[in-house]
């Protein structure tokens, strides 16, 4: 089979194969601090520091991005670079890849690592009894027959994947992939310690057990307070890291999370408290670090349940929504307003409008009405509606602010909070009618995001199935051009707005605070990745 080593532009941009890290680069002259532990507010409590059953986006996530690492990672600018290996090459038609890894990696135990881990990891992700949710990303990078094991059709070792030797590792996929490379920074794919796993089973993630192969290696985790990470001595750039100690607070409140900043107690926040947000630009502009993320935040609706299986319901109460008050007064931290699910950040990519978008307010509102009548609901018989969110300021404010505009409709709003785990537990058993949410992208094309809503998908919360949509991703899937692939991209979104299953309100512009003497926050990266390797403290 003919391959070559390649060095090109796939999704995000695919850097020169650089082998050091980015951290290394601390400017000439700078004198670093006496003390690098990093603490940073991380949100809610993660679920599980496991690489292979973490959700992108979840608190777990940010941490497993410190404990492991994948074939490739990301530098600053959001580029994919060589990670655990240090080169790959691609055959002339497109489907196979072998990455080459780095000679002497080693687990954090010491213990080497091999092609084989990788394998193993991967076959576990979509082997259906462990009961593993993020195997549909094996699916998305069309790994030769990832859909008919995690169907239970084919056994796991049937996968798509092997290793040629201990440094080789050969992936085969069922059709060209052009976004293949951006996916393996997800954590999905990172390596899991086969000779710990077989051991501890799912006791593996035990502090006392842990084992892992990026630039930190777990110490403590503290339920519902904090998880402590220190330097890895055996990761394979260790030289270059910096940071000596992370610290992980979980913090779902962004009044204490601002309140522990102030204090010099966080270096690095999770979010912006809304109300606090102008203040802050105004006082201290250059603490203040915002990403551009490809992802949209959403209301899912639970098209199983009545009234809300009933399309005229939910789209009546998404033209409802003034979005331009919601980012300019509620929000207020640069978030463009979305009425398409799908980012507006990906290049050549010109996502659907609906054509409420260009209405007056008050015309929005009237066809509102007409479509709750016709659903049989009025000032009479009003629509009831409960709103879920997890726990945080942020969230509470929108959802206010969203249940005031749909009283304008007649429509009666209870509010419910939930801790994060509970939110997860309550989306993914169906037990919601419309709850807060979020649509991700792990690679910069429409049907990162768009697939998640296709008949069945595992990330799919509300219910939605419709064939005509599921029919266009799988066409466009097929098309080498971009233009026309973009096109049916187009269409697929035409269909989500026309049945509404969701209610996009703003696309993420992250922002968070960052002490002045902390270095190293990237200057862009789509996916939010802030990897503590390429950070550092400089002497105040």
């Amino acid at each position: 089979m003919n391959q070559k080593f390649i060095t090109v532009s796939i999704g995000l941009a695919i850097s020169s194969f650089s082998l050091h890290s980015v951290a290394a680069n601390v400017p000439e002259g700078v004198v670093l601090a006496k003390e690098q532990h990093l603490v940073r507010a991380n949100g809610a409590e993660p679920s599980t520091l496991d690489p292979g059953f973490v959700g992108s986006g979840s608190p777990g996530d940010v941490i497993v991005n410190d404990l492991f690492e994948g074939l490739l990672i990301e530098n600053l600018q959001g580029e994919i670079t060589a990670g655990q290996a240090e080169s790959w090459a691609v055959s002339d038609d497109g489907k196979t890849y072998t990455f080459n890894l780095r000679k002497n990696l080693k687990w954090s135990d010491g213990q080497p690592l091999t092609a084989i881990d990788f394998v193993f990891a991967w076959r576990r992700a979509v082997e259906k009894s462990t009961g593993n949710n993020t195997g549909f990303n094996l699916v998305t990078a069309n790994i030769t027959n990832a859909q008919e094991i995690l169907k239970g059709e084919k056994p796991a070792s049937e996968l798509g994947v092997k290793a040629l030797n201990l440094h080789q590792l050969q992936v085969t996929l069922s059709r060209p992939t052009p976004y293949f490379l951006s996916l393996m920074s997800i954590k999905t794919f990172f390596p899991v310690p086969a000779h710990v796993v077989s051991q501890y089973g799912d006791l593996w993630t035990r502090a006392d057990h842990f084992v892992s192969n990026g630039a930190y290696i777990l110490k403590e985790w503290v339920p519902n307070e904090r998880v402590e990470v220190t330097r890895n001595p055996y990761y394979r750039d260790d030289a270059s890291t910096v940071i000596n100690h992370v610290t992980y607070l979980a913090l779902s409140s962004q009044s204490a999370e601002l309140m522990r900043y102030q204090a010099g107690e966080v270096h690095m926040t999770n979010r912006v408290q809304l109300e606090y947000y102008q203040k802050l630009l105004k006082d201290s502009p250059e603490e203040i670090k915002s990403l551009r993320l490809l992802g949209s935040y959403v209301y899912a609706f639970n098209t199983r349940q009545p009234p809300f299986d009933n399309a005229d319901v939910r789209r009546a109460l998404s033209m409802a929504i003034d979005r331009d008050v919601l980012v300019q007064k509620v929000t207020g931290q640069g978030e463009p307003e979305a009425f398409s699910v799908v980012p507006d950040i990906i290049p050549n990519y010109q996502n659907f409008t609906p054509a409420f978008k260009s209405q007056s307010h008050d015309e929005r509102m009237s066809e509102a009405k007409v479509l709750l009548a016709k659903a049989g609901y009025s000032k009479s018989h009003p629509l009831n509606v409960t709103l879920t969110y997890n726990t945080s300021e942020n969230h509470k404010k929108l959802a206010l602010a969203i249940a005031s505009m749909w009283k304008s409709l007649d429509v009666s709003v209870k509010l419910e909070n939930m801790e994060w785990n509970a939110y997860l537990a309550a989306k993914a058993a169906g037990d919601y009618a419309v709850a807060r949410s979020y649509a991700f992208g792990d690679y910069a094309e429409p049907s990162s995001v768009l697939s998640s809503f296709t008949c069945g998908h595992v990330s799919n919360e509300t219910g939605f199935c419709n064939k005509e949509f599921d029919a266009l991703l799988k066409q466009a899937a097929d098309i080498a051009d971009e233009k026309k692939r973009y096109g049916i991209y187009r269409e697929a979104e035409h269909i989500l707005d026309l049945y509404s299953p969701i209610m996009p309100i703003y696309h993420y512009n992250h922002t968070r605070l960052v002490k002045s003497h902390l270095k190293g926050f990237p200057d862009n990266n789509p996916k939010g990745n802030i990897y503590a390797k390429d950070m550092y403290f400089i002497a105040k």
